[in-house]
């Protein structure tokens, strides 16, 4: 339907060397590059304004990294060391940086189908075609929210929603409810709920910690953690390899509390969900809770179903090596977890990655 709404507008075809999908956080730092090399590229975005990704997420998000370490290229995050920004602060931060070097971005252009047409990419958006020699995905690894197939199953009386969908605890009127997924966001989550005084068990795997906000995350202003993360977590060391095949396609590890110190709050930790039994969540010891409403922190899967090229896995997940698709010259990936370590999600890490990508175009027009 939309190809031949296409057909029928007759669109004239926009040219560029290179188009970045995603005006994010990945898809900035890369134009940063661009930027200084003259490079004939555009950004585009489905959202109406640079940071409504993080402006539209729940009130109270924080970063669990601190100032110094979420600059992106060329701009320091405006703030003093070891402050913890908000996610609206991030959002005006992008919006800054996006003038200040003066990126092509176009907003809400929604890209809707990424195919290859005489050796060149085609993009379309529903009132856009545009051509380039390179493509760069930035839309980062956050799409589609995930929640079981059993979640059908849930008594009609307990309310659900995912955790994308909530703001604040002032929208959840019940005071007894279940969390499912015990990792930054689901333990975010329950501590706030918690400090209202509701009722919260927390049922998930230990995804393990990173010790950012204790004390040796504190040693040289965070210096020396950092630099663990973004030298020694990396898919090219053993330690970072097998923390990969951990976290490969998942969440990070707890970056603010420690599971003793959620405990401590009041949350009551719980097993992993096994499924429903007479419409009650049941844990995998058996017991099943009676709970008001359920929380799914349960995270997200790829949406890449406007991609129409075989570069992904069973799974949906892209096949690259460091962000570059090997079966597909041009095709580059930015802002996936684990791309080239640890820190590829992270704001102040993905500039490292984009700087990788760039080059690698930037070389090919010498």
């Amino acid at each position: 339907m939309v190809a031949q709404q296409l057909k029928n507008q007759a669109i004239q075809p926009e040219y560029f060397d290179t188009v970045i999908i995603g005006g994010g956080q990945a898809g900035l730092a890369a134009g940063y590059f661009f930027s200084k090399n003259n490079h004939n590229f555009i950004i585009l975005d489905g959202n109406k304004a640079v940071g409504d990704s993080w402006r539209n997420r729940w009130d109270s998000l924080k970063l669990f990294t601190p100032s110094q370490f979420d600059n992106l290229p060329g701009m320091d995050f405006p703030q003093p060391t070891n402050y913890f920004p908000t996610k609206d602060e991030v959002a005006n931060y992008l919006i800054d940086y996006a003038i200040k070097f003066k990126m092509p971005v176009r907003n809400q252009q929604f890209v809707n189908c990424l195919s290859m047409a005489d050796g060149n990419f085609e993009i379309k958006t529903i009132d856009s075609i545009f051509v380039a020699k390179h493509v760069i995905i930035a839309t980062g690894p956050y799409q589609q929210p995930y929640i079981p197939s059993f979640a059908d199953q849930v008594d009609s009386s307990i309310s659900q929603l995912h955790s994308r969908e909530y703001r604040n605890a002032s929208q959840i009127a019940d005071d007894s409810i279940l969390i499912v997924g015990a990792g930054n966001s689901g333990c975010e989550i329950a501590l706030e709920l918690a400090a209202k005084g509701k009722k919260i068990w927390l049922s998930g795997r230990d995804v393990g910690v990173i010790p950012v906000n204790g004390r040796l995350g504190k040693i040289f202003d965070g210096m020396l953690v950092w630099w663990f993360m973004t030298h020694v977590l990396t898919i090219k060391t053993p330690i970072g390899k097998k923390l990969k095949q951990k976290f490969g396609h998942h969440g990070t590890p707890l970056g603010r509390n420690t599971r003793k110190e959620i405990e401590e709050a009041g949350v009551i930790l719980a097993p992993k969900l096994a499924g429903m039994h007479a419409g009650k969540p049941q844990l995998e010891d058996g017991q099943c809770l009676s709970v008001n409403c359920i929380i799914w922190a349960t995270g997200f899967k790829p949406d890449y179903d406007w991609v129409d090229l075989p570069i992904f896995d069973h799974g949906g997940y892209p096949i690259h090596s460091e962000g570059l698709v090997n079966d597909i010259p041009g095709l580059y990936f930015i802002g996936l977890p684990f791309q080239r370590g640890l820190s590829s999600v992270f704001l102040g890490g993905v500039g490292k990655d984009a700087e990788f990508i760039t080059n690698k175009i930037l070389r090919t027009n010498l």
